[in-house]
């Protein structure tokens, strides 16, 4: 984890800092200034805060289950605890040989850390207990001096601080207690005071840096976790479910689409077989659709003129059964009119055949009559009246 702004808290008033470039290296720093006069620079610092207000410890829940984990914590810890765990702020680590690491702290003083960020103009991305960016090493302890803190580095997840003053009453029953195999100092030569019960000693120097990974315990979690784009958070699951049925919907609209007009093309073509195979005589087919349609009118049309001829030239012909010696020579037909060329015996046949025809609701002109060998050829327009 790159870490271009670290901060230490030291007092309510008092921070050290320092800037790091990608190797890690101090490129600026300050010890015992105000919050106020470290540069922000757009960065977002890992904090580190007073291990004293920290208790780190262990708890043993029988689950696999983080949310039920983090429910039963709290009051597995219960007797460690002075204070009611309605008003602490626990966080969890990775599982350790079966034990859940814990950090436990005030919400009083979380909320007093992250109000003094806040007003200095700082959004941490981590905020951490100070013992935990002290080297460490499996099996070994490591002690740092900063100021009048020593800080004790036993585990992974564990440690604690301690005054200086202090050091020769506490660190022999911590040792006593669970004894490392070795002990590194760091930033400190003298030794004179330092109790350690025949356990061997190194010195070494480094930067508090060197500590912090990406394991280390971030008290920024739960109802401290950074609030950026919160908001849409609780939206994220019905966000996605959408997309994921409007990319469906869509999908299934593309099929669809494919599908019609597949069908689209395979019912042209049959019509285009279709009325190929009922007018042979057609060679410009565009639309066949279309064309097919007009076709159909057109053989509607010329059914119901077969059938206005056909029913009148039978009301006709029994009219003509009644005038003697009839003979028709020639009929045409075309838009409700009759064209009649025939021969009848005399004149007056003739009137008979036209007051007859009148009467059945046709208007009937003479267009022409003349005598020939003893006949009389006429030729009459027979109007089919609405």
């Amino acid at each position: 984890m790159h870490i271009s702004l670290l901060i230490r808290l030291q007092t309510d008033e008092l921070v050290s800092w320092a800037t790091f470039d990608r190797k890690g290296r101090i490129i600026n720093s300050a010890i015992g200034v105000p919050l106020n006069k470290v540069p922000t620079d757009n960065y977002q610092p890992v904090v580190l805060i007073p291990s004293t207000d920290i208790l780190l410890t262990e708890a043993n829940v029988p689950s696999t289950n983080r949310q039920k984990i983090i429910q039963a914590v709290p009051y597995a810890l219960e007797e460690q605890l002075i204070d009611d765990v309605e008003n602490l702020h626990f966080v969890m680590g990775k599982p350790l040989l079966g034990n859940i690491p814990v950090a436990v702290i005030a919400k009083t003083s979380m909320e007093n850390y992250l109000q003094r960020l806040q007003v200095a103009g700082f959004k941490p991305i981590a905020l951490q207990p100070d013992v935990l960016a002290v080297p460490h090493l499996n099996d070994s302890w490591t002690l740092m001096y900063l100021d009048d803190i020593v800080l004790v580095r036993t585990g992974l997840y564990a440690g604690f601080a301690i005054e200086v003053d202090s050091i020769n009453v506490v660190l022999p029953m911590a040792i006593a207690e669970n004894p490392p195999t070795q002990i590194t100092v760091i930033n400190h030569t003298d030794l004179t005071n330092l109790p350690t019960l025949g356990i061997p000693i190194q010195i070494a120097e480094d930067n508090i840096l060197a500590g912090i990974s990406h394991n280390a315990l971030n008290l920024l979690q739960g109802t401290y976790s950074p609030k950026n784009k919160s908001w849409l958070r609780p939206w994220l699951l019905t966000i996605a479910l959408c997309l994921i049925w409007g990319g469906l919907y869509v999908t299934e609209q593309i099929i669809d689409y494919r599908h019609l007009t597949q069908q689209r093309q395979f019912l042209n073509q049959q019509i285009t077989t279709t009325y190929q195979e009922a007018f042979p005589e057609a060679r410009r087919i565009v639309n066949p659709r279309v064309q097919m349609e007009q076709k159909l009118t057109e053989l509607r049309k010329q059914q119901q003129v077969n059938e206005v001829f056909l029913t009148t030239l039978t009301i006709m012909t029994s009219v003509f059964k009644t005038i003697p010696d009839l003979t028709i020579k020639r009929i045409d037909f075309r838009n409700k009119q009759f064209d009649l060329q025939l021969t009848v015996k005399n004149f007056s046949a003739l009137e008979k055949l036209q007051t007859s025809l009148n009467k059945l609701n046709l208007t009937v002109k003479v267009k022409s009559a003349t005598s020939q060998n003893q006949l009389v050829a006429s030729r009459l327009q027979i109007l089919i009246m609405q």
